[in-house]
């Protein structure tokens, strides 16, 4: 059963999740969250199906900003009629008022998940079990909010506060572990980074496998742990976790049937985890009309193997001003195929090979590295890294190719901040030259405090290179 068809059965615990998001959208600081009383009655979550419609409610809140996060990347680039959407075209360009704006609006909806699910577990304990069935439901129940908490923070780091690896003791994020209103500082990255290490490791510790793609399982918190692992440069632990989840998904997952299921309504056998949407998703790239093409284009760097069975799924070709130009598929593809999304995708079992792979190439263990990741590109027909790449080549052979596996989700953004040691261009249209450069120092890596924060909370500090306002500037 997907999270969202829990919904309707418990409209009284969706009225809790809903003022909690709406105490959180409106009141005067992000993360001030009412005392537990002004929430609806405690006693609507004493049973694991109330349990379980609420943890629904709080999937179907989280934010999902994998387009505009392609967007400040390498992902796209822009097509002549970039100019029907004014705030994606500032947005591509690293405008700092585009980001700003933006920013107020990504902390919100993070930290209005976070405390929906400190509401879920605070209110858990009351939950009554009549069974061992109903008991593990309950631990299950437990240990998914516990990891889509850890997955909030874990975003809001990465957005909000320098890498890890260029400022481990620098300013991170509130962290927002009960329900009462407080005015917290925030913790530094390293603090932020074990809080949510710890989360996951709890969450990991309960034995759950789910069917359906919708729930978050032991694969996924494992999954989740790895990536924070490679993000504080824990290669060993990093590659240890991944060689977990590669094992226990298996090349069987790797095939044209399953990558399709990827960009289509039902499950996939490649997918670990997503979030069910029946919300429209990814449309803003679209033109108006859909079928004079899209206002971006796949970055001209990218291009697939002809036998690469990714190739029709991630290259959407299109007849744009007289030429056919490789448009994004995906989501966009399914879109121009008039099929709407229903997932979106968070974790694949190819994220494991490459999290694996990277994090063997940065301790030196090249073979493996290579071995693991030519392994991958057989499975789904790509072309192998060629054993006289070594070093540092070999590294961001690997990163380039993970690119081409996820190019326009979102994921290629966190990978250039925690890995970048160059300027990022920013593409003319067509991707025909370089219109400008955003310097590897540049302070619009790490978007602002928003206002909504700061202007109450003096415990709060704003990211070097932003003003406290817009009237600093």
């Amino acid at each position: 059963m997907k999270p969202l068809q829990y919904i309707s059965s418990r409209c009284h615990v969706l009225v809790a999740v809903l003022s909690c998001s709406m105490l959180v959208l409106c009141g005067s600081c992000s993360i001030d969250i009412a005392p537990a009383d002004q929430y609806s009655d405690p006693a609507a979550i004493t049973t694991v199906a109330a349990g379980r419609s609420m943890l629904s409610s709080v999937y179907a809140s989280y934010p999902h900003y994998e387009l505009q996060l392609s967007l400040l990347a390498d992902d796209y680039c822009p097509t002549s009629l970039q100019g029907q959407d004014a705030t994606l075209a500032r947005f591509y360009n690293w405008d700092e008022n585009a980001i700003s704006d933006f920013s107020e609006t990504a902390w919100q909806a993070y930290y209005s998940t976070i405390a929906s699910c400190n509401t879920l577990l605070e209110r858990a304990g009351g939950i009554q079990t009549a069974n061992e069935s109903e008991q593990q439901e309950k631990s299950y129940i437990v240990a998914e909010a516990t990891a889509l908490k850890a997955m909030g923070y874990f975003d809001l780091l990465r957005l909000f506060a320098p890498a890890y690896t260029a400022g481990a003791d620098s300013a991170g994020i509130p962290l927002k572990e009960h329900l009462a209103l407080e005015y917290l500082g925030r913790s530094s990255v390293r603090a932020c980074t074990d809080t949510i290490v710890s989360l996951l490791t709890r969450a990991a510790a309960v034995t759950h496998d789910t069917k359906s793609n919708g729930w978050l399982s032991q694969t996924a918190c494992r999954y989740l742990l790895a990536e924070v692992y490679l993000y504080k440069g824990d290669w060993a632990q990093a590659a240890a976790l991944a060689r977990q989840v590669i094992d226990a998904g298996g090349d069987g997952r790797f095939t044209a049937s399953a990558y399709t299921q990827l960009w289509s309504t039902g499950q996939s056998a490649q997918r670990i985890f997503a979030f069910n949407t029946d919300q429209t998703y990814y449309t803003e790239v679209l033109a108006n009309p859909v079928t004079d093409g899209d206002l971006y284009m796949l970055n001209p760097q990218l291009t697939y193997a002809d036998g690469d069975i990714r190739r029709t799924l991630n290259v959407n070709a299109m007849d744009m001003q007289g030429t056919t130009r490789n448009l994004m598929g995906k989501y966009a593809g399914m879109i121009h195929e008039e099929t709407t999304p229903t997932y979106v995708n968070r974790m694949r079992y190819a994220g494991a090979y490459f999290i694996a792979a990277e994090a063997y190439s940065r301790l030196g263990q090249d073979d493996e590295a290579r071995s693991l990741v030519n392994h991958f590109l057989t499975l789904v027909g790509g072309t192998a890294i060629p054993e006289t790449v070594t070093g540092t080549a070999l590294t961001d052979s690997i990163l380039h190719e993970k690119q081409l596996e996820f190019a326009g989700e979102g994921t290629r953004y966190f990978d250039l901040k925690r890995t970048r040691k160059a300027g990022l261009p920013r593409l003319a249209r067509w991707g025909s030259s370089v219109s400008s450069t955003i310097d590897a120092g540049d302070h619009r890596w790490t978007w602002p405090i928003p206002r909504s924060e700061y202007l109450y909370n003096e415990n709060v500090t704003q990211n070097e290179g932003w003003p406290l306002s817009r009237q600093d500037k």
